[in-house]
Order: C-alpha cells, then sequence, then structure tokens
C-alpha cells in the first residue's frame, strides 16, 4: 500500500506509518509520499507530534491505487488562566506588595534560574513547612490530613494528565477494534494505563509499536479485570 500524507509543514518532520496487524512500520519522506506492506482489513495507523492520530482500514481499492491520507494539527489545550487576578494601580513599587509568588530556588543546587512551582505544589509546601518558630502548622496539617489530601490530589491531576494524554495518543476506533474494548469503558481503559507507570513510560517513548504492544498487553488485563468477553 502506498499514497502520499498531506499535512502542514510536512516536509518539516517524517510521519510514523504503523501497520498494527503486522507489527511493521515505516516513515514518509519529505514530500510525504510514503509505503508499507498491508493486506485487506489490516488497520494502518498514521501518527506525528503535531497532528491527530489517523487510522486507515485497508479495503482492496487502497491496495489497487494511491491512498491519500490528510492530517489535522493536534491542538493542546492550555489550562484556565487567571488574567489580572489582581487589583494593580499600575504603579510598579505598591503593586509589586500585593503579588506573591512561591518558588523553589534551584541556585542551591547548583541551577541559575528558579523554577515555579505549580499550584498544588506551593500549596503542599505551604502545608508542610513553617515561615520560621515552632512548627505549629506543618503539624496541625499533618494530623488533620490535609497534607496527604492535596498529596492525593496531586496524584490524581498526574493520573488525569496521563488518561489524557493515552487519548490523544491512540484514537477510539483503535481501542474498540484493535484492542477490543467496548466504547462504553474506553476512558475506564484510558485510565487503567495511566494508573501504571512502566505503561506510561512507554507511552512517552513516542515509539508506536512499543505503545501499541504495550497497550494490547493491557487490554488482555483489563477485559480479564472486568470479565469483559471480546
Amino acid at each position: 500500500m502506498k499514497g502520499r500524507i498531506y499535512a502542514d509543514s510536512i516536509s518539516d518532520y517524517q510521519v510514523n506509518v504503523i501497520n498494527i496487524n503486522q507489527e511493521i512500520g515505516s516513515v514518509s519522506n519529505p514530500d510525504g509520499n510514503y509505503e508499507i506492506r498491508a493486506r485487506i482489513g489490516d488497520s494502518i495507523l498514521f501518527t506525528s507530534l503535531q497532528h491527530r492520530t489517523y487510522i486507515l482500514q485497508v479495503e482492496e481499492n487502497n491496495l489497487k491505487t494511491s491512498t491519500s491520507i490528510f492530517l489535522e494539527m493536534q491542538i493542546n489545550e492550555l489550562p484556565e488562566v487567571t488574567i489580572n487576578q489582581y487589583d494593580l494601580t499600575g504603579d510598579l513599587s505598591q503593586d509589586i506588595a500585593q503579588v506573591q509568588v512561591d518558588f523553589i530556588d534551584q541556585r542551591q543546587f547548583g541551577f541559575g534560574v528558579p523554577r515555579q512551582l505549580d499550584k498544588i505544589d506551593r500549596e503542599i509546601y505551604t502545608a508542610s513547612t513553617s515561615s520560621g518558630g515552632i512548627p505549629l502548622a506543618p503539624l496541625i496539617n499533618w494530623m488533620s490530613g490535609e497534607t496527604k489530601m492535596l498529596k492525593k490530589r496531586k496524584e490524581n491531576a498526574i493520573v488525569q494528565s496521563n488518561k489524557n494524554k493515552v487519548l490523544r495518543k491512540v484514537t477510539p476506533d483503535l481501542i474498540t477494534k484493535d484492542l477490543s474494548i467496548p466504547k462504553a469503558y474506553i476512558e475506564d481503559f484510558a485510565y487503567f494505563c495511566a494508573e501504571d507507570q512502566n505503561t506510561m513510560s512507554i507511552v512517552n517513548q513516542n515509539d508506536p509499536l512499543a505503545m501499541i504492544d504495550e497497550l494490547k498487553l493491557k487490554a488482555i488485563a483489563y477485559l480479564k479485570l472486568k470479565d469483559i468477553t471480546e
């Protein structure tokens, strides 16, 4: 099977072309042309960092004629940002006193630029440290469970981010058709993968074949766990 991929800036990078069934792959050339061995019924995955993943189910006409593939740009949504959170006057000498910024000074570790803490990390830092004197606040927060709750919130945020990453990397069709996960369980399966550090390390490697192999293993374990008959 061969053809051409049409996408923005296709000459600047390669698109991975993966035959999921035969577990073989190739890449497009600078002109967007591709070629891969395929049979009728195979699922061909087209993936790149810049575009939405696309899966083609091979039909007879795909083997007889050139097949054009059109990829859409991957839009990564940023979290909500609050602009002008403070009631500023425009006078720097007055306004700077209103703005509180928490950060870890990386210079103590040999780095030159301070790193801004995430919101949840700032809350954990505030709950577990003291500004001086007897550290009552950290003790109270520990006894009340506040610190533990904040750390749990951070763990949940990481899992949520991992779940979204899995769903960006693979399409619903791949999950339902090639992994045999029922449509109603797609998001739950993504969470199942997101909670496994080993799985996420493979997902983050940008190796489509390795990722698909790992997801196939996770699908087998998930279907057995949920007692779902394929």
